[in-house]
């Protein structure tokens, strides 16, 4: 390979069979040129990297090729020659991020646009980016989009078809180019690893098309990285140099730890990938992509997802409803990831709160549904709190364990006070309400001091009802009780809006009802540490923004 020379320039189609993939869009522009029947404006889009310039190119040729045959160039005539080699005049390709300015349209299109072509069969205008235009730009153009002269061809491409004016679009044949399957992908790189005389294992190139989400670009561009490494056979120890690190088995074991809900190893699992260096940001895309494939093949079972059979998660129980929250935890997460100090944080919480939905009970059909109701029945468990629940005078009494042998550990939502005595040491006031009078009369409330000193056993139910919420607290603080309402203060959003979900808030507020004799409303909510709230202040004060 040439020095400095990359692989999708160096092996850049020359014709429109040379182009991968896009078979809807090759077919109908070469039946154009064939008959004679090319449009004055087209519109290509789609995402990056899939061949949208190429075929801007190529279009360009095959209009102005003296000796086309079914719609393809000849490579060989003097046309062609030129627009390959870069020196035609009549051939423009404006890059609209660089040029927005109305002016640069007026004085590159409008007004050579009126000037027969120097030597070719028509004028070729390709505007990359056509969306960055400004709105006083795309009026400028519209007119000559409208009632273009007959030796003019104009090619709009863009990667955001929806910043592109309707008005714009009307006027244009539009074709969406498609993202590329990995198995065309695999195909295309097989080809080049090949001309590059080089063998590069499939398991590498499957890598690579995955990583590439559907564009050869920038699988073209990750293999000529794979290659520059000088082996003559690439094997996948080998192309981890360059490709961002994953692991298959520890994607597979972090998910298999989620849907057992056990918490605690997948962020075991998390952690031993962040010191082997695994890129989280990938290692995030795999968990998403492989919960994305137990979707489908709950949704619609077909031999495509085949690849699902033989890895070991067992996905016989669960159910669609089951496998969407955790993916829209695991997208919330990714996007959290940007700007988040400690990188693995985002998804620490994910984890979290993914291990804290509860699978949806299987019900036979015609057979009753789970339906939750605060009068107590011996014979049924409490679906929140997953304790069985006694007789009770309709209120919920767990059957919780009689031995107090060990203490209960105090918390930091408590924060630098101790608490004094053991949960069950309680002899003062057992319902810890103090009541206050207002117009209706004595009305009970809480006090801050009441939680404080009850806190201890409020912790312990907390852990006996539910696995993961304790190590959600324990990342909070008592801040404060306003009549009915527990608030507790986090650093971090995640935190807040994790209990503050009615999975989460709902078991808390019936352990405190169940502890203090009444209902209680627990409010999460975001308290800034000293050196946020100062840089905030400096923020008013001054202005500008955290960077």
């Amino acid at each position: 390979m040439t020095m400095g020379e990359a692989l999708y320039r160096k092996y850049r189609p020359s014709s429109f069979r040379d182009v991968t993939g896009q078979e809807h869009v090759k077919s109908s522009l070469l039946n154009q040129v064939a008959s004679g029947t090319v449009a004055h404006a087209y519109l290509f889009t789609g995402p990056r990297g899939i061949g949208k310039t190429t075929v801007a190119r190529l279009l360009a040729k095959a209009v102005n090729c003296l000796n086309q045959k079914g719609g393809e160039p000849c490579n060989a005539c003097e046309a062609c020659i030129d627009i390959m080699g870069g020196s035609s005049l009549d051939v423009a390709e404006i890059d609209a991020a660089s040029q927005t300015g109305v002016e640069n349209v007026r004085e590159n299109i409008i007004e050579s646009v009126r000037f027969a072509p120097n030597r070719l069969k028509y004028r070729v205008y390709i505007i990359d980016e056509v969306h960055m235009l400004s709105a006083s730009s795309f009026n400028a153009l519209l007119k000559t989009l409208e009632e273009p002269p007959a030796h003019a061809v104009f090619i709009l491409a863009t990667t955001e078809i929806h910043k592109v004016p309707a008005t714009v679009i009307s006027r244009c044949q539009r074709f969406d180019f498609r993202r590329m399957s990995s198995d065309v992908i695999v195909e295309r790189l097989k080809g080049l690893a090949k001309e590059e005389g080089a063998k590069v294992d499939v398991e590498v190139l499957a890598e690579i098309a995955r990583h590439a989400d559907g564009g050869l670009r920038d699988a073209e561009g990750m293999l000529g990285q794979v290659l520059a490494l000088g082996e003559k056979h690439v094997t996948m120890e080998i192309a981890s140099l360059v490709i961002p690190a994953t692991n298959r088995a520890a994607v597979d074991e972090f998910i298999a730890s989620l849907l057992a809900q056990d918490a605690g190893t997948a962020i075991t699992v998390l952690n031993r990938a962040v010191e082997q260096g695994t890129d989280l940001p990938s290692f995030s895309e795999d968990v998403i992509s492989s919960l994305r494939d137990r979707i489908l093949d709950l949704a619609s079972p077909s031999p495509s997802n085949a690849k699902l059979q033989g890895k070991k998660l067992s996905i016989n129980e669960l159910t669609v409803s089951d496998l969407v929250p955790l993916i829209e935890v695991f997208l919330e997460a990714r996007r959290q990831m940007k700007g988040a100090r400690i990188v693995q944080l985002p998804l620490e919480l994910a984890v979290i709160k993914a291990c804290s939905v509860k699978p949806s009970p299987k019900v036979e059909a015609g057979g009753p549904a789970l339906v939750y109701s605060h009068v107590a029945d011996p014979h049924v468990a409490d679906p929140l709190l997953n304790l069985p629940l006694s007789k009770g005078e309709g209120t919920l009494q767990p059957q919780t364990s009689t031995h107090d042998e060990h203490k209960p550990p105090s918390s930091p939502l408590l924060g630098k006070e101790r608490v004094k005595g053991e949960v069950n040491a309680a002899t003062e006031d057992e319902s810890s309400i103090a009541p206050v009078t207002t117009a209706l009369g004595d009305v009970p409330v809480l006090s801050l001091d009441d939680v404080k000193r009850r806190w201890p056993e409020v912790f312990e139910q907390i852990k006996v009802c539910n696995a993961t919420l304790p190590m959600l607290m324990q990342t909070g603080e008592l801040s404060g009780v306003d009549g009915d309402a527990v608030e507790i203060g986090f650093a971090y959003p995640l935190y807040v809006d994790a209990i503050n979900q009615d999975k989460n808030r709902k078991p808390l507020e019936q352990v405190f009802a169940r502890i203090f004799g009444r209902p209680v409303r627990v409010k999460a909510k975001h308290v800034k540490k000293e050196v946020e709230q100062v840089v905030d202040q400096l923020l008013d004060a001054f202005g500008g923004n955290v960077v």
